[in-house]
C-alpha cells in the first residue's frame, strides 16, 4: 500500500515538473531538459506524453541502479584492499573522491555530446538520444557521484583533528571534480 502511494506521489511530482516546461534556470528538473532538448529536435511544444514520462522515469531508474551497484562494489573493493595492506591505511575514503572526479569526467564527456533523435537522425550521426542522455546523466552519474559521502568525510576528519587531510580532501573533489568535467567536455567535443 504505501509503496503505491509512493510511486503515485512521485508520478505526480514528475507529471507536473513535464508538463510546466517555462520553468527558471534556477530550478531546471530533468524532464524540463528533456522536454528543452525535444524542442530542439522536433520543434514541438516541449510537452511529454505521460507514456513519454513513465520511460524516462524507467530511463533514470535504471541508470541509478546501475551507479548506485558500481559505487557500493567500488567502496567494498576498495575497503577489502585497505584493510588486507596496512600500508595501504591512509587512503581510507579517498575512493569517494576517486568515484566523484570519474563521475565528473563521465557527466562532462555527457555535456559535450550533441544530443539527436534517434529516429530520424542519419546512421552515422553521432550524439545521444535525450532519454539517454537522462538515464546516463541524471541516474547513472546521479547516484555514482555522492557529496553526502563526501561532505561526511569531511566533517569526519575535521571532527578528529584532521585538518590538513580535510583540506587536501576538499580540494582534491573540487579541484579534480572541475577538471575532470572539463576534460570530458573538450574530449567529447573533439571526437563528435
Amino acid at each position: 500500500g504505501n509503496v503505491i502511494l509512493v510511486l503515485l506521489a512521485v508520478l505526480l511530482i514528475n507529471a507536473s515538473a513535464f508538463a510546466s516546461p517555462r520553468q527558471s534556470s534556477s530550478s531546471i528538473s530533468a524532464g524540463y531538459l528533456y522536454a528543452k532538448e525535444q524542442k530542439k529536435i522536433d520543434g514541438s511544444r516541449g510537452g511529454i506524453k505521460l507514456t513519454d514520462m513513465i520511460a524516462d522515469m524507467a530511463a533514470v531508474g535504471a541508470g541509478a541502479v546501475a551507479g548506485a551497484i558500481s559505487r557500493y562494489q567500488i567502496g567494498n573493493i576498495a575497503t577489502r584492499i585497505i584493510a588486507e595492506d596496512k600500508r595501504l591505511s591512509g587512503l581510507t575514503g579517498w575512493h569517494t573522491a576517486a568515484i566523484n572526479i570519474f563521475g565528473s569526467f563521465i557527466l562532462g564527456s555527457l555535456a559535450g555530446t550533441p544530443t539527436i533523435d534517434a529516429s530520424t537522425a542519419k546512421p552515422d550521426a553521432k550524439g545521444i538520444s535525450p532519454r539517454m542522455r537522462l538515464m546516463a546523466g541524471v541516474g547513472f552519474c546521479g547516484s555514482f557521484t555522492t557529496f553526502s559521502t563526501f561532505s561526511v568525510d569531511i566533517v569526519g576528519m575535521l571532527n578528529s583533528g584532521k585538518f590538513v587531510r580535510a583540506i587536501t580532501y576538499a580540494t582534491a573533489n573540487n579541484v579534480g571534480g572541475i577538471a575532470a568535467a572539463f576534460a570530458g567536455f573538450n574530449m567529447a567535443k573533439r571526437m563528435i
